[in-house]
Order: structure tokens, then sequence, then C-alpha cells
């Protein structure tokens, strides 16, 4: 069975065959990111330490500061070997093929036509790569979603990138390829999207999501029409008193949304912050210190921890 690891801002635990979550006294002592890729895992502490863990191996130091700028986004390339990537801000991808060891930056990001109109809420109003995700069916091609500038994809590790924003919000939290290298999902301030051609043309779906504020977005393994998001009823200013956020469930592809609810809270103060699926189709997660799994496709809940000092990340291995 996968492993599943929960990173928080207290270190590293892993999830027992018993579902008791134990920690890993050899880990990170702070997790800000977790990405695994053949069998490898990484971690990002929150003072941006890079770690890394090969199966059966301890834990070691692979950089000590791989970027100077703020990091927002983190992904392991799964086709490739070591490679790694960074999102930042400003808004710039960072791209490692020895992992982790050296970094590279893909200048042409500053490129991209409207590059210098992308924004972001809060002054000074500066935007960052906020999701990274490998195109399923490229060797090297990568989508990255910028808050707020939008999605773009490349095909030649970097070097030039294809905007994908006819119809999108451009505030943009997650991208999610489906498996079949045409479909695509992301995630919003104002919402989901799906894209049926590979992500030239946008459709904004709300049935079922009364919620508008959309951020983490996963897609099963096993059945590609499976997808969970979670919501807030509006952005970070609105979320002093509480996210007032939900985890929804479709099972047409984003078509139709559900929210979910026995065994979870009415309603989360806190944001879900992470989401995944494993290769079994458990679904995992995680809203401020409560760790929450699904072993029935999202139907019924049980909270597994409730003292995890603010999980910031999910992976399975």
């Amino acid at each position: 069975m996968s492993q599943v690891l929960i990173g928080t801002e207290k270190g590293l635990f892993q999830l027992a065959s018993n579902n008791q979550v134990i920690r890993d006294e050899s880990a990170p002592p702070t997790i800000k990111f977790l990405a695994t890729s053949h069998g490898q895992v990484y971690a990002l502490t929150l003072d941006d330490v890079l770690w890394s863990k090969k199966e059966n191996e301890a834990w070691e130091i692979v950089n000590s500061k791989p970027v100077t700028e703020e990091v927002w986004s983190f992904a392991a390339d799964s086709h490739v070997l070591e490679r790694v990537y960074i999102g930042v801000s400003p808004a710039l991808l960072y791209q490692s093929n020895d992992g982790g060891k050296n970094w590279k930056p893909c200048d042409s990001i500053r490129q991209i036509p409207g590059y210098e109109t992308w924004t972001f809420p809060p002054p000074p109003h500066i935007p960052h790569v906020r999701s990274i995700a490998s195109a399923p069916k490229a060797e090297n091609g990568i989508y990255i979603g910028v808050e707020e500038g939008g999605i773009f994809r490349s095909d030649d590790q970097g070097q030039t990138w294809e905007s994908l924003n006819e119809g999108l919000y451009w505030d943009v939290h997650t991208v999610v390829p489906a498996n079949d290298g045409l479909r695509l999902y992301a995630t919003t301030g104002n919402g989901f999207y799906r894209s049926d051609d590979g992500g030239h043309h946008w459709r904004h779906i709300k049935d079922g999501l009364e919620r508008s504020y959309t951020v983490p977005c996963i897609a099963s393994l096993q059945q590609p029409n499976l997808l969970f998001t979670a919501a807030a009823a509006g952005p970070p200013p609105t979320w002093g008193r509480g996210t007032n956020a939900a985890l929804y469930r479709s099972l047409d592809g984003g078509e139709h949304w559900q929210k979910l609810e026995q065994g979870l809270p009415s309603k989360f103060d806190a944001m879900i912050r992470a989401l995944i699926v494993d290769p079994e189709d458990r679904i995992f997660a995680a809203a401020g210190d409560e760790l929450y799994m699904s072993q029935d496709l999202g139907e019924s809940w049980q909270l597994l921890g409730k003292d995890l000092s603010n999980i910031r990340a999910l992976a399975v291995v």
C-alpha cells in the first residue's frame, strides 16, 4: 500500500497501516511543500531549505537556499527522474534537473505577452506562479498557473510558452491536467473552470458549487471523471472570522458538484489547504490542524488527526 505523508509547520508525519498518524523524527523540522516522483520525496521547509529522501534511504539536505525569491509552489516532474520545479514571486519558474542541487530560471516567462499586466490583489500587487503540473502526454510538457495572470503551457522545458486563457478567469489557484492530455481543470478566485480542448477554451461551471473561492483540486487516478475540490465563501480578506469553506465532489468531470458532509464539519473555519488521492482511491483532506480521510470515494469521512500544527502539504509515495 502507498505511504501517505503529512507535512506540517512542526515536522513530517506518516500514516501508519492502522491509520495512526506518526511523526517521522528523521525528517525536516518544518514543512512548507512536499513533492514526490519515481519513489523520491522532496520537502521544502518554512525557511526554504530543500531536503530529499530516496526509497529506503535517509533524509538529506540537498540545497540550503535553492532560490532567493518568495516561494509559492513546488513540484516534481512526473516523467523525468530528479526534475523539480519551484514557482516564485515575482512570477517566475525555476527548474532543476539534478534533484534540486542546481537551479535555472525560465526567463522566457517574462517574454509572455501581457506579463507586465499580471498582478495580485494585496499591495504591492506582485503576481506569482501558484500552481505547477506536468503535462500527462508530453515528457517535456508543463503547465503553470499564475495568480493573477492565467494558465500557460510549455512543451519544451520552459523555453517557449502558450497562453491558455480564452474564457478563463485569470486569478488561477490550481491547474489539473487530466490523463487524456486534452481535458484541463482549473480552480480560481471565481470558481471552477473546465477545458475539453487542451486549454484553448474554458467553461465556467457552477452547478452545485455555491461557494466561489475554489483552491485545491484533485482527480482520481482510477476514475478520471471523479474530482474533488474545496471552496470558501469569499477570498482571504473575509476569513477573519473563519473561511466558511466546504469540500465538494464531482462524478462527471466537473459538470455537477455535490457538497460532502458525512463526517465533516458543516463548514470549515480553516481553509482546506491540501487534497490528495492515493492509488487505492483513498481521499485525504487537510484543513488547519485537522486531517480527514475517506475510503468510499467521499461518501463518508473520518478524522485522523486534529492537533497537527497547521498542515501545509500532503503527498503519496
